[in-house]
């Protein structure tokens, strides 16, 4: 049996509790469009974490507050929290594992993580670590009522990023298309298990198959979320 739908993204996609979904998007307007679902966690008692750069945070709050949110109040009680960036991964690790664990132990129904992919070169965390923690966050999201949304500007991503980002994510929305079952998607213990040397051959070999051409590899996975829309009632 499916998990529950956990949300609507922009009142149209839905969202199933325990995933963790990568969204692919273009330019900074994006960056802040999740507001209102960290707005509507919120509303529910849920725990809400932003994890982005220092200089995004304000952009964030403000959108919040349109959305009628007491920031003040709720970054008090910590049910918003916004990390500080951390260059240490075993750091960002065991900062994750602490907010799911206390919002466990606060009885909170539900966690929302929310990320923009840019954040770990500020903070110094590198690249290959970084998409380990990724792996390691599909756990905690499954053992706990959770959504965690990863947002990612292709415009500002190098490939080698860019496929890391897909490979730790079963979950897609690329080009405004849920893909529920990411045919590139690596699980977290194979990803875990394979050197840094391995994971690039093999995502080569992906962007091989598409003949090196990032627009064609989002028409392909955007293609793959078309086949695996249910279909209508009426058809």
């Amino acid at each position: 049996m499916s998990p529950p739908i956990f949300t609507y993204l922009e009142a149209l996609i839905p969202v199933r509790c325990h995933e963790h979904m990568a969204i692919l998007h273009r330019g900074h307007a994006a960056a802040v469009r999740c507001a209102g679902f960290v707005s509507e966690g919120l509303r529910l008692g849920n725990w809400c974490c932003y994890l982005a750069p220092a200089r995004l945070h304000n952009d964030m709050l403000a959108r919040l507050r349109e959305f009628g949110v007491d920031v003040e109040r709720r970054l008090s009680d910590r049910t918003l929290q916004f990390p500080q960036e951390m260059a240490d991964p075993r750091r960002l690790r065991d900062w994750a594992q602490s907010f799911f664990a206390d919002a466990e132990t606060a009885h909170a129904p539900a966690v929302r993580w929310l990320e923009e992919g840019i954040w770990p070169e500020p903070a110094g965390i590198p690249v290959p670590q970084f998409f380990e923690f990724h792996a390691r966050l599909n756990y905690l999201v499954k053992h706990y009522p959770s959504v965690a949304l990863c947002q990612y500007d292709v415009d500002n991503l190098e490939i080698p990023h860019l496929f890391s980002a897909i490979a730790v994510h079963r979950h897609l929305l690329v080009e405004g298309t849920l893909v529920r079952d990411n045919p590139f998607y690596v699980p977290a213990e194979k990803f875990l298990s394979m050197s840094p040397e391995d994971r690039d051959r093999d995502l080569r070999d992906v962007f091989r198959e598409v003949g090196f051409d990032l627009k064609k590899l989002l028409s392909t996975l955007a293609g793959y979320g078309q086949l695996q829309r249910p279909p209508s009632p009426e058809s």
